[in-house]
């Protein structure tokens, strides 16, 4: 569907291809009131420009309020959109075709928030936000508040969107729509001035031309998007421009509803039979919705569209958790290891080389006694399952450890916590030395001697490259391959890496700002843990950085981290002085380029050295007009600088980031401050709980 809505060229509007329903109704239209409040413009009534999709050079051709032609520059965001779909893509979805009282055709088919609610129910909607009830559904709706020169870079700077949950109350649908004071053209138009104003989820009304195959929108149904964010790079395909990409992206899919989205079992209903004389005359029990397995078996009651994706390492744990053996593949550098030394700092760690000697693994025997000898590995394992008793007899004689390792198997079945052992380079080591953890892997057994058992508790994880990212990279046999339950090919992943890592071990907030800066998608709201990924994928790496706004390679996180503590470093050298009468920004860059890319290495430098505001300077109100950030580099660097705020500090913070550094920088800064911290996100969710009854109560006096 997403490629098929678009707009009308000037021919179908005005031209001898001019369609039916102009000849009839004219060609003015009306903003919807919802488009009104997203950015259009007009002279005191509903009526709107709205765009076609014919371009000249740097203007496009658009409807003026009364119907009239009129170029406009491709940059304007005053005009709304009238739009477009083959009637023959809809029809069939529908059985409310009539005719209007124009003489037009009308049809009704999918959904978007229109019409501004009344007063009074709006302030009831306001008062019972809290407990209204969420569809599942949201809207993806945009904001342009401004244009600012040193914001734009293409579409995925400039044309930003927010996300709008949709609400159910008393058998309607609606949206809390909230906007800036003052934000449109002056004090006396009648949708100016509200923080929070409630629009209500209607059907899209289109009026169809059935000989040309076209249903157009009876209302613009947005605004505040321009055909083109920059006039300077001229269009000669509309598919390529920011309008239809919002539209393709966004508009297209947001319009279905979330209760039908065309059922499959509705298609294959011989619609020859149930025609709409069929329909007229009785009433066709549609089928019930069937539940899969394990929409039977989940008790999850939030809707589909509020579940989050799991990252990588919830989805390790829940295999450890599980009892089940894991080997984790990718490059060095992306934290494979310390992933599981996050999850399990008690984990027994075995480094695996091809010098190591084998008795490490399978443990040995004395020739002499006749004994077995165990790796001690295997004696950590037990041990952190024996008792008190145990551990006494254990270390009076070693050998006692075969006597009890059944006792303490049998124990350990019950036990929630798991006991991981951590097999380091398994793909980095020949064949004879991955040969010596067959055993270990499939039964949790070493083999020496008369054999141990370990724990039931027991669970083994591996980690290693794979061939394409290291020249000393072996192949793993099969028979050990099929041996781990699960085997994970980890991609480098920006966000979950700042989430999980960054961010909690306080990594320089010049690194966080500048990859953040660097990788940040359109829609802010989906949280960073979708927002790219590192450098040199050899096969796909390119074409996602690509996808994601940053073309070339970055450093590898093991890389950021070097580059975090040389930060660190040299400016604790500063403060005491060290650099005194020496070029201090050369000796930088030398140590940033000895760990990045040349090309990288001076954008880092020079984001790192621009003017920013510590804590105490926000904290203390010690600073001038002057010193506020100024471009979209100095607001990330400010952020990021801003993370360094304790939870006293966090609220005053907060505070200068939605004044100074524009409001969609706080919801950046709000995940990046509170990363994983279960008290931090609280206190994030306290303060803007107090932030919207603010709003709240500053709307409803006004």
């Amino acid at each position: 569907m997403s490629s098929e809505v678009s707009l009308l060229d000037k021919n179908q509007v005005f031209g001898i291809d001019s369609l039916d329903i102009f000849k009839k109704i004219g060609t003015a239209a009306d903003f919807s009131d919802l488009a009104i409040m997203m950015g259009g413009y007009t002279e005191g009534d509903k009526r709107g420009m709205w765009w076609t999709k014919t371009n000249d050079d740097s203007d496009n051709w658009a409807i003026s309020f009364d119907g009239s032609r009129i170029k406009i520059n491709v940059e304007n965001i005053d005009c709304g959109a009238r739009v477009v779909l083959p009637y023959s893509s809809i029809s069939s979805f529908s059985s409310n075709c009539k005719v209007g009282e124009s003489g037009v055709m009308e049809i009704e088919y999918g959904e978007y928030p229109q019409t501004k609610v009344e007063e009074s129910l709006s302030k009831e909607l306001s008062d019972m936000h809290r407990q209204l009830k969420k569809t599942g559904k949201s809207y993806n709706i945009p904001y342009t508040d401004s244009k600012l020169s040193d914001e734009y870079d293409g579409f995925e700077s400039y044309i930003r969107v927010r996300r709008y949950d949709e609400y159910e109350y008393n058998g309607k649908k609606y949206i809390a729509f909230v906007s800036k004071e003052n934000r449109f053209y002056h004090d006396e138009h009648p949708y100016c001035g509200k923080f929070i104003d409630w629009f209500c989820v209607e059907p899209i009304k289109w009026l169809v031309d059935k000989k040309a195959d076209v249903a157009v929108s009876e209302k613009l149904l947005f605004s505040g998007i321009p055909i083109q964010c920059n006039a300077m790079h001229s269009f000669s395909n509309f598919e390529e421009t920011d309008m239809k990409i919002f539209m393709d992206k966004c508009f297209s899919k947001d319009i279905i509803s979330l209760e039908k989205k065309v059922s499959n079992d509705i298609e294959v209903i011989d619609k020859e039979v149930i025609n709409k004389e069929a329909i007229d005359k009785k009433e066709i029990d549609m089928p019930k919705e069937r539940k899969s397995r394990l929409q039977k078996l989940n008790p999850d009651t939030t809707g589909p569209s509020e579940r989050m994706k799991m990252t990588d390492t919830e989805i390790i744990h829940s295999w450890i958790e599980a009892g089940q053996s894991v080997l984790l593949r990718g490059p060095s550098g992306i934290g494979k290891t310390e992933r599981i030394k996050s999850l399990y700092p008690d984990l027994i760690y075995i480094k695996l080389t091809n010098n190591m000697f084998p008795e490490k693994v399978v443990g040995s025997m004395n020739l002499q006694t006749g004994q077995s000898i165990p790796p001690d590995f295997a004696k950590h394992a037990l041990l952190a399952c024996a008792t008190d008793e145990e551990k006494r007899l254990i270390s009076e004689n070693v050998q006692n450890l075969y006597n009890l390792a059944d006792e303490i198997y049998e124990r350990s079945k019950d036990s929630d916590k798991k006991v991981v052992i951590l097999l380091d380079e398994l793909l980095n080591v020949k064949p004879a030395v991955q040969s010596l953890v067959y055993t270990l892997v499939l039964n949790k057994l070493v083999e020496t001697g008369k054999g141990l058992k370990l724990p039931a508790n027991t669970v083994i994880v591996a980690t290693g490259n794979q061939k394409k990212y290291s020249s000393v990279a072996e192949d793993l046999a099969e028979p050990l391959e099929k041996r781990f339950d699960h085997i994970l090919d980890m991609q480098p992943k920006v966000g979950e890496w700042l989430n999980e890592y960054a961010i909690p071990n306080k990594i320089h907030p010049s690194v966080i700002g500048y990859i953040l800066s660097k990788y940040i998608q359109n829609d802010r709201n989906e949280g960073i843990s979708n927002i790219g990924y590192f450098y040199e994928e050899p096969e796909v790496g390119e074409e996602k950085l690509d996808r994601y706004g940053c073309k070339g390679r970055t450093n590898d996180p093991r890389g950021w981290v070097s580059i975090s503590n040389t930060l660190y470093a040299f400016e604790e050298d500063l403060r005491k002085g060290k650099f005194i009468g020496k070029n201090v920004e050369n000796i930088l860059e030398v140590s940033i380029q000895s760990k990045l890319r040349i090309e990288w290495a001076r954008e880092f430098f020079n984001f790192y050295n621009v003017p920013v505001l510590s804590v105490d300077e926000v904290v203390s109100d010690t600073f001038s007009e002057e010193d506020l950030p100024r471009d979209i580099n100095e607001r990330f660097a400010c952020v990021s600088s801003l993370l360094l705020a304790d939870e006293n500090q966090v609220g005053k913070c907060r505070e200068f980031i939605r004044e100074y550094c524009n409001p969609e920088y706080l919801q950046l800064y709000d995940v990046c401050w509170a990363g994983n911290d279960d008290k931090k996100i609280m206190k994030i969710a306290e303060l803007q709980d107090m932030a919207m009854i603010n709003e709240e109560s500053a709307g409803m006096r006004r």
